[in-house]
């Protein structure tokens, strides 16, 4: 093992409330009566935007153009910008500090867009990671795999390499068709039966035996 590519949402940082209500209060300007979950977002983490926005619209078969979904998104971002109150848990920067330490690389491979990352994090936090993939740097975002070979490929390692933390099912799906571990954090979503694809299912990162993770691939 050579790097660990992070997901944020629910790995790095507790923002899954935030967007909820984003998604919520960004329908209702609108005037479509919406109401999602956490456990009806966590299940679509890891895809972009546009992806989420219409699976709620077909959750409750409102029939959207391209153009009112759009409207609805660059709502939904507005509303988080204003609202969010994220922040990093202390489980995880603990664990990225051990990493440091270590000399193992890290990436960040997530859904989001980076405006969306500096509401809830500074790009001094972001530097730290040797390679950041998000929506925008990919065809394909989650649960297709193309993120996570992506930043193998900028990290110049092989997927066997790499060590995915993510804490959703469609995060899990995509490791685990790039071929890399995956480790689940159970930080968003508490039944196992959602996770079960990932390699170990812990409750945070602190939990992590980076000493066992460190012999994956020898």
């Amino acid at each position: 093992m050579k790097a660990v590519l992070f997901d944020f949402d629910g790995v790095i940082a507790n923002t899954l409330q935030y967007h909820v209500e984003g998604w919520n209060r960004a329908y209702r300007k609108f005037g479509y009566d919406v109401t999602v979950n956490e456990e009806d977002i966590s299940r679509q983490e890891g895809k972009g935007a546009d992806q989420i926005v219409a699976g709620i619209a077909a959750m409750y078969e409102l029939k959207l153009t391209k153009s009112q979904l759009e409207e609805i998104t660059a709502e939904k971002r507005n509303v988080y910008k204003q609202i969010t109150h994220a922040s990093v848990y202390p489980e995880t920067q603990a664990f990225l500090n051990e990493l440091k330490q270590r000399s193992v690389r890290i990436a960040l491979v997530t859904g989001s867009v980076i405006p969306s990352l500096l509401q809830v994090v500074d790009q001094e936090f972001l530097d730290q990671f040797e390679v950041i993939i998000t929506q925008y740097d990919v065809v394909n975002t989650k649960p297709d795999p193309e993120p996570f070979l992506k930043a193998a490929e900028r990290l110049k390692l092989q997927p066997e390499q790499c060590v995915v933390i993510e804490n959703a099912p469609m995060g899990i799906k995509a490791a685990k068709a790039a071929g890399m571990y995956c480790v689940a954090l159970r930080t968003t979503i508490h039944d196992d039966t959602w996770l079960m694809e990932a390699d170990l299912i812990v409750d945070h990162a602190d939990k992590i035996d980076l000493d066992l993770l460190l012999t994956i691939g020898n």
